[in-house]
């Protein structure tokens, strides 16, 4: 290996229909979102706090051709930090 070349990523997710390795989303069924907000002096309001838990199956989807990619979904979930 040439010292300009950088070692490839053996686990990196590549969407398989058009090459995509940057972007991607999820998509969750039934879920429960719970927002604390706190009041401000001049009436506004402001997030505390947001958290949420899906009850549903949760998707995943490339960012860039929108297919399916549910099946690397586990992997994706590991490599979340």
């Amino acid at each position: 290996m040439s010292r300009h070349q950088h070692p490839q990523v053996v686990n990196l997710l590549k969407c398989p229909y058009c090459g995509n390795e940057t972007s991607f989303f999820e998509i969750s069924d039934d879920v429960i979102t719970t927002t604390h907000y706190v009041q401000n002096q001049d009436g506004s309001f402001t997030i505390e706090n947001r958290s949420s838990q899906s009850l549903g199956d949760v998707k995943l989807f490339c960012g860039n051709c929108e297919e399916d990619l549910s099946s690397f979904h586990q992997r994706f979930s590991e490599m979340i930090f």
